[in-house]
């Protein structure tokens, strides 16, 4: 779309015709028997209309169009009049054949679907008598496949694929950043709001299976995958915002409920708050994209190309693995195809400008699919909506021709195939209600009635299983010890004492012992004895003589209570109304 306003395309086919030359009317009417001998425009207009527009000559000019042809219209029919070229090309392979070009003419000779499509439309007047002729549109269903491929075949060479299983991974990695915010661990630059390398590194050590490649040694934010996803994501879907007056994330309410029950009903808000609201533009992941920044680009939204592509993935079978060529395939075929730039002329462009330019297909390809691969590994990779075979993106080469400094493009080139899981199906609409894979809550360790905690599948004690039992127990030797300093201490900190305990409950093996249930029940009960009374001021005064004035006064022993011999406390709320009735008794507060 230019920047500029159009004048309005005629819709009704003697409008659309009268727009045309002379000797593009002829080219049409030899298409048209009523046609022969007509030279004049208007002649021209009138018989190419009277052919299209009567129902028994548009029969006979549909009976002159070939197989891909009658698809081509069906194509426009089913899809408001309009001709999408790139999905049709996706759908099957190619357009409708043409005869080559004579060099000597400035226009091709025109086929008879010309007579139907005109720039990419069917006129609005020509649609309703097409019912009857028209077929129905041919269904493209997406397929994948029910066992993953171990290699794939690139420029001559055999590639291994890696695979990642997300589900469980992600939903407990989520959970370590929602810990680490919790504890005042995430720290973000003044800039971009983005979690710090060093916030990020600390993420790192809780993730359940590390990033999708190994980091080096020094590394940035913006080198890590699941790292810098789930930061991106907790943030855009609302379960983490900026601490006011500090660089440093907080848990939001929606955050904390889900921190302490995992309620997948949450977690399914959070990504529509992420698809439809997040600001954060994917594209800036394309780390060899350049242009994005400059004064003539004008970007669509991010959520416009977010609800397209998880549209789009929605509508792909759940638990098979798909080729993400055949994805790209189906987004265009099913009219999910998005916009990237609002400008009729791209300002995008890889590595060098002088040498960068994009073309049609490399343009699709670097802007829309590598968009479509950092969505899908970054976004839905790390929280465990999707499973992922991949490369690494130095082995996949996404086009040779392009000139940049770096091996490849983004972190993203090496995504092959993707297979969306039991939790990608609930949070994608495809399903219900989610049904982990696997059990999450299965049985981890034993308790005794002396307290002592004995793990039954120490290869279970993920980071944040751990850090919840540190919570409660101490470490003594090979097993842990329930300890009512460290639950306490724990609590006194902001712990929750029912999500503890339920994590005790579903995380033992069978029920607890009745003496721990008494134990739990006592240090929750002790808890909330005492509690922190309003903020107050303490005023001292300088005889007994006020200090029977204030307690004989009717006013006074209504605002304040006397503590010690010459001490009076005053809540914070009450002390404005204490000094106004000090001074009308002739004295003041200093």
């Amino acid at each position: 779309m230019s920047h500029y306003a159009s004048s309005p395309q005629p819709t009704q086919l003697a409008e659309i015709l009268y727009q045309k030359t002379n000797d593009q009317l002829k080219q049409l009417a030899k298409l048209c028997d009523a046609c022969r001998g007509a030279t004049r425009k208007d002649d021209l207009v009138r018989c190419i209309h009277c052919t299209v527009m009567k129902p028994e000559s548009l029969r006979q000019v549909w009976r002159q169009l070939d197989d891909l042809s009658k698809k081509a219209v069906a194509a426009a029919y089913h899809n408001d009049g309009e001709f999408n070229q790139s999905a049709f090309v996706a759908q099957y392979g190619t357009l409708p054949e043409r005869p080559k070009k004579n060099m000597w003419s400035y226009y091709s000779e025109p086929i008879p679907l010309d007579l139907f499509l005109y720039d990419g439309r069917l006129p609005a007047d020509l649609i309703p008598l097409l019912v009857d002729l028209v077929p129905p549109p041919d269904k493209f269903q997406l397929t994948g496949l029910a066992e993953p491929p171990q290699t794939v075949e690139m420029q001559g060479y055999t590639l291994e694929l890696q695979r990642a299983e997300t589900e469980q991974a992600g939903l407990h990695d989520l959970l370590a950043y929602l810990r680490l915010v919790e504890q005042g661990q995430i720290q973000i630059t003044a800039t971009s709001n983005r979690a710090t390398v060093g916030s990020l590194k600390k993420l790192v050590n809780d993730l359940l299976v590390g990033d999708f490649f190994s980091l080096p040694d020094k590394y940035r934010a913006t080198d890590t995958i699941r790292p810098f996803g789930l930061d991106v994501f907790a943030q855009e879907a609302g379960l983490v915002a900026k601490a006011r007056g500090r660089n440093q994330l907080q848990l939001t309410d929606t955050g904390r409920e889900y921190y302490q029950t995992q309620n997948p009903e949450i977690l399914l808000e959070a990504v529509e708050t992420w698809t439809q609201q997040g600001q954060f533009d994917e594209l800036s992941r394309i780390s060899a994209l350049k242009g994005l920044n400059s004064r003539s680009t004008r970007l669509t939204a991010p959520a416009s190309r977010r609800e397209a592509v998880l549209e789009a993935l929605s509508w792909c079978p759940a638990g098979a693995w798909i080729a993400i060529d055949d994805f790209y395939r189906a987004v265009k075929i099913w009219h999910f195809d998005f916009d990237v730039e609002t400008t009729y002329y791209s300002n995008l462009y890889v590595g060098y400008r002088d040498y960068g330019e994009l073309y049609s297909g490399t343009y699709w390809t670097v802007t829309k699919g590598l968009y479509i691969n950092a969505l899908i590994w970054e976004y839905l990779g790390s929280i465990g909506a999707v499973d992922l075979l991949y490369t690494h993106p130095s082995d996949t080469a996404i086009d040779a021709d392009l000139y940049y400094d770096d091996d490849y493009l983004s972190l993203y080139d090496g995504l092959w195939y993707f297979k969306i899981n039991n939790l990608g199906a609930y949070l994608l609409g495809q399903a219900a209600e989610y049904v982990p894979s696997k059990p999450l809550h299965e049985p981890l360790f034993a308790i005794s009635s002396d307290l002592r905690v004995t793990l039954i599948r120490p290869n279970d004690l993920t980071p944040n299983n751990q850090n919840l039992l540190a919570q409660v127990a101490v470490a003594r030797g090979k097993h842990y010890h329930l300890d009512a300093q460290q639950f306490l201490t724990s609590l006194e900190t902001g712990a929750d004492a029912d999500y503890l305990i339920d994590f005790l409950q579903q995380r033992h093996q069978g029920p607890l012992p009745q003496e721990v249930t008494a134990w739990l029940e006592k240090i929750r009960h002790n808890s909330q004895l005492f509690s922190r009374g309003e903020p107050a001021v303490f005023i001292k005064a300088q005889s007994t003589d006020l200090i029977d004035m204030v307690t004989n006064d009717p006013v006074l022993p209504k605002l304040c209570y006397v503590t010690g011999s010459n001490m009076l406390v005053i809540s914070n709320r009450k002390e404005k109304a204490f000094r106004a009735r000090l001074k009308e008794l002739g004295y003041i507060l200093q």
